[in-house]
């Protein structure tokens, strides 16, 4: 970008777009103003209930004591919470490097106003998590490799469509949980005004690669769509299972509880139950996540697009396409 090229940019002239960077302006808000941060994190405080743990709707888990399933509680927000103020670093600097390279005014804009929301996210989780006063587990191999290839892009389709669109889709539900979920008062309000944040980066994904399909040709949606159909049915369908078991567990021994194996076979079969009941959830479309609400609204799920897939028979897909379509903003 050189000096003669600022003087007059284009703009895409979309209304959505434009109403997002809008929206970033009269939605603002100050974290030191409108956060008290003098609200206590007690040393051995749940911050979230006990349901949103993982195993933590089974009832061996319930019949824990009060103190381990605290520390298991914690121990599993804190991974999260890390996981965030850290995937908020890598999403200021996909901004950065997006509001370098696109090339129309408004897309531009909406670039820096996300950039500056994630600054102010990544305070506030680095602010709660100093509070919060212990040593967090670390973030996994495979989240950190996805954060590095992310940042390892120049190409602004996939910047957007890994950030805007699939992570911030994803992130979506994580925020909408923790937020409900949430005991810590200071932790509710943090994540309220964060998540008011992130369905306009969302948007802005959601509606950046909804103008990209109107444009591409069949083979390219269908390229683009099976780059990332797969992630997403994975994504939506993953729960709970012997890999989280052992962590969970492992968090219970920390706790001073060491009789783990005897809980164990009964922690993962009222876990699969629970499961099955999510599933089921899923597949009549009564919980519909985030993320096939995006595909759904930028067209990946369009019949010839599933149909050159051999997707068209999938039973997510076609409980995802049998709910009425929301607006992507509210």
């Amino acid at each position: 970008m050189r000096t003669r090229e600022l003087l007059k940019l284009d703009n895409t002239g979309h209304p959505g777009i434009a109403s997002i960077f809008s929206k970033a302006h009269s939605a603002d808000w100050d974290i030191d103003r409108d956060v008290d941060w003098s609200t206590p994190v007690g040393r051995d405080e749940s911050i979230v209930d006990h349901e949103w743990t993982a195993f933590g709707r089974t009832p061996t888990f319930r019949a824990l004591p009060d103190e381990v399933k605290s520390h298991v509680n914690r121990r599993g927000a804190g991974r999260i919470l890390n996981i965030l103020q850290v995937g908020e670093s890598v999403a200021q600097d996909v901004c950065a490097k997006l509001a370098l390279t696109l090339r129309a005014e408004d897309h531009r804009n909406a670039a820096v106003a996300q950039a500056m929301d994630e600054a102010r996210h990544h305070l506030a989780y680095r602010r709660f998590i100093d509070k919060m006063d212990e040593e967090l587990e670390d973030i996994d191999p495979m989240t950190e490799g996805m954060f590095d290839e992310l940042l390892a892009t120049d190409d602004p389709l996939r910047m957007i469509a890994t950030e805007q669109f699939f992570l911030e889709s994803m992130a979506m539900s994580i925020f909408e949980g923790l937020h409900r979920h949430a005991t810590n008062p200071l932790l509710k309000d943090i994540l309220g005004l964060i998540t008011r944040d992130e369905s306009r980066h969302m948007g802005f994904g959601v509606l950046y690669v909804a103008a990209w399909m109107k444009e591409a040709s069949l083979d390219e949606r269908i390229g683009f769509t099976q780059r990332w159909l797969g992630q997403i049915l994975f994504s939506v369908t993953d729960r709970p299972g012997p890999l989280m078991l052992q962590r969970v567990l492992r968090r219970i021994r920390e706790a001073g509880y060491t009789d783990t194996d005897s809980i164990a076979p009964a922690m993962l079969r009222e876990q699969e139950e629970i499961n099955r009941a999510d599933q089921e959830a899923l597949l009549s479309g009564r919980a519909t996540p985030q993320l096939l609400k995006s595909a759904r609204n930028v067209g990946m799920l369009a019949p010839d697009i599933l149909e050159a897939l051999g997707a068209s028979g999938h039973p997510v897909l076609r409980a995802a396409l049998r709910m009425e379509e929301a607006p992507v903003l509210s």
